[in-house]
């Protein structure tokens, strides 16, 4: 049986500048992030104090429960990744209006 998975999941802490923002406008940011990157999910997460408070922090959701039922670490993911999402987070547009997915 193989155990070896990528990572799917990531939690997504906003700078604590734009908490307020990102909070306001979460289901239209996850929803933005999941049309950006098809196949993986996006869960934004309160303020955390790890590392710069001014960028976004991208959090990979690392363990998985296999068909065993024992629990199992995904393989890294990619830095060049992680900073590709910390990118598309940045540039999302905040202020948007609902009807559009930015």
């Amino acid at each position: 049986m193989t155990t070896e998975r990528e990572v799917l999941e990531f939690i997504i802490v906003p700078p604590f500048e734009q908490r307020a923002a990102v909070a306001a406008a979460k289901e239209r940011f996850e929803n933005y992030l999941g049309k950006r990157f098809p196949g993986y999910g996006f869960r934004v997460g309160p303020f955390a104090p790890v590392g710069n408070e001014d960028d976004f922090r991208v959090l990979p959701l690392m363990n998985f429960v296999g068909d065993d039922g024992k629990i199992y670490m995904c393989s890294p993911a990619k830095r060049w990744f992680i900073r590709e999402i910390a990118a598309a987070c940045a540039a999302f547009d905040l202020k948007g209006k609902q009807t559009i997915a930015a």
